[in-house]
């Protein structure tokens, strides 16, 4: 029954309130209603005006109709107030399962002034961070867990205010459009490269790669080398084009193959993978990632990194929504 529920609400919601990348507080997306304090004090007030005509007393009455005027004009100062708020989300960066995310919160309201303390949880959720709108520092980081691997979609985030005498609550439910990567994670072990044309054979042997690090040699001088590669002092000498040659070490080549790992749980294997593609990027080396059903080609660097961990989280999932 409580999922039903959730899943109607939700349904509901994502009418209301369609998912962005930006939220500018109004009406359209701002809910209001009496706090269970505001409760009680208009359970007072129909006390007092039951106590007041039944006896009578015309000052009981008229303190009746100023708690209520005093109760009507916070309604409006807590919308208003509320409605002030421009609120954003920063870059997510990707994580690793089994740990945090801190989401950027930036909230906006140097235009117009807004006070008073907001809370922020994720939607269904205890566990909440407040702050002060009238002394903010952005952004205001929310924490998510990566519980699971894959393509993980934001809950909803939602944003209390109880300005200016507690009396109403003012709340909202936003769904960033975004979402973020968790990568397996990373299990040490050793690291095993195979050769592609032969699945047998380990490569451990450090090579030697042309590059532009380290003099090597001077070899004659091609059509099409740059010009800075020219070694001028033997020019000068009389003794032609000469080129200079550069090398530079790079670690063991080969590619990381899941159909090779040794263990059968899936999620440990990638694990392992995932260990082998940070440090082998480390150590500057040149790999492919081979998965079977996906291959990425042989490379090196920080984009060839991510492009392999990119692989690794969504392998045999689908987007899952987290919270």
């Amino acid at each position: 029954m409580k999922l039903v529920w959730q899943r109607n609400a939700n349904n509901w919601l994502n009418k209301r309130i369609p998912a962005a990348t930006r939220f500018c507080l109004n009406h359209k997306n701002i809910f209001i209603f009496p706090s269970r304090f505001g409760g009680l004090y208009l359970f007072l007030c129909l006390g007092l005006f039951i106590l007041g005509t039944n006896y009578q007393n015309n000052l009981m009455i008229l303190l009746c109709y100023f708690l209520v005027s005093l109760f009507i004009l916070n309604l409006f100062i807590a919308y208003l107030n509320f409605s002030k708020l421009d609120i954003q989300l920063g870059k997510v960066h990707n994580g690793y399962v089994n740990d945090t995310v801190q989401l950027p919160i930036w909230i906006n309201h140097s235009q117009t002034a807004a006070s008073g303390l907001i809370t922020m949880h994720f939607w269904q959720q205890k566990e909440h961070v407040e702050f002060d709108l009238d002394n903010i520092s952005n952004p205001i980081y929310l924490a998510l867990p990566c519980k699971q691997r894959g393509k993980l979609i934001l809950p909803r985030i939602t944003f209390n205010s109880y300005f200016l005498l507690g009396l109403f609550r003012c709340w909202t439910h936003l769904q960033f459009e975004t979402h973020l990567l968790a990568y397996p994670a990373p299990l040490h072990c050793s690291i095993s490269l195979y050769q592609q044309d032969d699945e047998s054979s380990h490569e451990e042997a450090m090579l030697t790669q042309r590059g532009h690090d380290d003099f090597d040699s001077l070899a004659p001088y091609k059509q099409g080398e740059p010009l800075y590669h020219v070694a001028w002092k033997q020019v000068a000498k009389g003794q032609g084009m000469i080129s200079k040659q550069f090398s530079h070490q790079s670690g063991a080549t080969g590619w990381l193959k899941l159909s090779h790992m040794p263990d059968t749980d899936l999620e440990k294997n990638l694990s392992q993978l995932c260990f082998q593609v940070i440090e082998l990027t480390r150590n500057n080396s040149h790999f492919g990632l081979d998965l079977g059903i996906q291959k990425i080609a042989a490379g090196s660097g920080l984009d060839h990194q991510q492009a392999c961990l990119t692989a690794l989280a969504l392998y045999g999932t689908n987007p899952q929504g987290v919270g």
